[in-house]
């Protein structure tokens, strides 16, 4: 498995609506970038797992177990929200959602 892609993971520090925006801005810290496979998981397998059709579902497996807490993720200037995080031994394996912008 090559490990060619890099993902970077935040966590969320706070919420705050931003009256100049018009919007709620999500706060996060400055991440941790680590390679990574990404893979997309098919329409398929996202209905069996998650029960709809309507998300962008990918997964990304991590070379060495990522043990802190983790909320966003952006892969190639894409942001992802992480539905699942599941720490194994000798690997992690984070599900995420494709969205526009983060809330």
């Amino acid at each position: 498995m090559r490990y060619s892609d890099r993902v970077t993971l935040h966590k969320v520090l706070g919420r705050a609506y931003d009256p100049s925006v018009g919007k709620t801005v999500v706060e996060v810290d400055e991440g941790v970038t680590l390679s990574c496979n990404t893979s997309p998981i098919s329409l398929e397998r996202v209905k069996v797992i998650f029960g709809s059709l309507d998300k962008q579902i990918t997964t990304v497996r991590l070379q060495r177990p990522y043990k802190h807490e983790v909320d966003k993720a952006v892969i190639n200037g894409n942001k992802y929200n992480v539905l699942r995080h599941v720490p194994y031994r000798s690997e992690s394996v984070l599900f995420l959602e494709g969205v526009s912008e983060w809330t």
